[in-house]
């Protein structure tokens, strides 16, 4: 039995830190995190809860939507514990925020390495949970990010940018390089949308030190051409969402809006 087979639109919140304190209640608390040289920066743990409790409220907003927190094992020294369940637990031991009745349409996807595979895989858990695919899909990270998810990622998958939602937080003050770091991280996914060549792809196999692995084809059969897809061109093949891009625009005579949109 599917746990979750009448939810419709995916919430998803890209995971960036493993937690590794012991007591959950302390998220805020810099050292509960395992953070790289450049996270080490004022603000950044709080922006972490903040995309918490962004994707909870969200979800909480839409009686339809499933969370999904997405992120592998990316840190060695962190032991192997996941972004995605580190989102969890911290989502719980906050009470949801006050929005208990998300925890039961809230999940992990743990095998994301890199923004793209939050993407594809998080489309792939979703199927994996519901039995379908997402109607609707947002995204919850860094404005910073926003041109990667939205331009980049959602077009190398083909997904509708009219069923497409981006909502992001401001990267903190300090995190000086952060501007750099992003101009070269899309520079590399417009060369190679699917990240599996070059330096994207060592990046992946750096953050896989417990060598989990991507989502097996077997666990959504209607990716298998998309996953296992390594060309810098479009990938062509059938998707479970080109019937979204079929529907007709309906404008209200009314007002000339169209519905779809």
């Amino acid at each position: 039995m599917l746990p979750a087979a009448r939810l419709r639109n995916l919430v998803l919140v890209a995971g960036h830190a493993v937690y590794v304190g012991s007591n959950y209640a302390e998220a805020r608390v810099q050292q509960s995190w395992f953070l790289e040289e450049y996270q080490r920066v004022p603000g950044e743990v709080e922006s972490f809860l903040d995309h918490i409790r962004i994707g909870v409220e969200l979800a909480s907003s839409d009686p339809l939507a499933l969370l999904l927190f997405s992120g592998g094992q990316t840190r060695l020294a962190a032991g192997p514990r996941s972004e995605g369940l580190s989102y969890w637990v911290v989502a719980e031991a906050a009470g949801w925020f006050n929005h208990t009745e998300v925890r039961g349409r809230a999940f992990t996807e743990e095998h994301a390495r890199d923004s793209f595979e939050n993407m594809l895989f998080g489309m792939c858990r979703f199927y994996e949970l519901t039995g379908h695919y997402p109607q609707s899909v947002t995204i919850v990270s860094y404005t910073l990010k926003q041109q990667r998810f939205e331009t980049l990622h959602r077009a190398a998958l083909r997904y509708p940018l009219t069923k497409f939602r981006f909502i992001g937080t401001p990267i903190p003050p300090d995190a000086t390089g952060a501007s750099a770091g992003e101009a070269m991280t899309v520079a590399s996914f417009k060369s190679h949308p699917y990240g599996c060549d070059g330096d994207l792809m060592l990046k992946r196999m750096r953050r896989d030190p417990f060598a989990v692995g991507p989502i097996h084809p077997s666990r959504c059969p209607d990716l298998r051409g998309l996953l296992g897809h390594c060309g810098d061109e479009l990938f062509i093949g059938p998707l479970p969402w080109d019937h979204l891009h079929l529907h007709k625009s309906i404008v209200d005579r009314s007002g000339g809006q169209d519905i779809f949109s």
